[in-house]
């Protein structure tokens, strides 16, 4: 019996220092069953000459126009044939056993969605940096098998937006018409709190499969005031189409307290974003943010500044 097919995505743009070594991990999977998905978003570097490598084994598609990669990710989405969906970034690597071992325990649990943990590195140097790990041990089980409100009460406790850090069942994500906004950065703080409010079953592996490269001038590390700018109206938008899906009457109350926990942590992203305080007149349109939930924010913010 054939297993059931993976669809990994991976965007690409102006990576030609690491994008072999990413392709080169997916295609050592176990896995048998896989189809690699790139989608390149006018890169002006070499990186699509490297990938030219690769034609028989990966579905490549070259793009014109650098539109983001929430877009590219979306793309990918209406390609993808599996039954599975995994993204990648291009600059990371992933265990060759990764998807063996995830898509196992999805069959065998029938759950929606595997999560895993993942370490962080510099570029350059293999060292992990501890305090950005992404291990979630401390509060998921390994092997556990989680449903309904369970799932969701443990996805909000171990949250994580990043979805290099899952592999979900494609039908959940057709199901309920799920896509990344577009032209943004962050825009997986609003798929990934859409999808987890939607996700009926979850279940965990203890192991450290993902590896992410913290690299001068990427979306994490940049601090340029352009950056800063770009990134405060990105979560702008965010804010807006979880504040709209926030709204939707078809949400439980367990459901809904979720998103607004994601909506709270945004909100609080953008009040100590470092941005002309002319900018921060924008946070006044926000009406789901009520003076309780402001006390709340600033409560939470002055607790963290006191534990350091």
């Amino acid at each position: 019996m054939e297993k059931p097919l993976v669809s990994i995505i991976v965007p690409t743009y102006n990576v030609e220092r690491y994008i072999e070594e990413c392709i080169d991990a997916l295609l050592a999977q176990t896995y048998p069953n896989t189809e690699i998905i790139v989608l390149d978003d006018a890169s002006t570097d070499a990186t699509v000459y490297l990938l030219k490598q690769y034609t028989e084994e990966i579905i490549l598609i070259e793009n014109e126009k650098n539109e983001g990669q929430g877009a590219r990710r979306n793309q990918g989405l209406q390609i993808a044939k599996g039954k599975y969906i995994y993204f990648m970034d291009a600059d990371d690597w992933l265990e060759k056993e990764a998807l063996e071992e995830l898509v196992s325990q999805a069959e065998d649990t029938h759950a929606e969605l595997v999560r895993f943990n993942g370490t962080a590195f510099y570029q350059g140097d293999q060292a992990l940096i501890r305090e950005n790990n992404y291990d979630f041990s401390g509060m998921l089980e390994n092997n556990m098998l989680y449903k309904g409100e369970e799932a969701l009460l443990k996805n909000r406790k171990a949250f994580n937006p990043s979805p290099c850090l899952y592999l979900v069942n494609k039908a959940v994500i057709d199901l309920n018409d799920l896509s990344f906004i577009e032209g943004v950065l962050h825009e997986d703080e609003y798929f990934t709190t859409v999808l987890f409010a939607n996700t009926q079953s979850m279940t965990y592996l203890n192991k450290n499969y993902y590896h992410r490269r913290y690299r001068t001038a990427s979306t994490m590390t940049e601090q340029t005031k352009q950056h800063k700018l770009r990134s405060f109206n990105s979560y702008i938008k965010v804010f807006q189409a979880l504040e709209a899906e926030y709204k939707l009457s078809d949400y439980s109350k367990l459901q809904k307290q979720f998103i607004k926990r994601q909506l709270l942590s945004i909100y609080n992203a953008l009040v100590v974003s470092d941005v002309h305080p002319e900018m921060k007149r924008q946070l006044k349109q926000f009406k789901t943010v009520t003076f309780k939930d402001k006390l709340f924010v600033l409560g939470a913010r002055l607790k963290q500044h006191l534990e350091r």
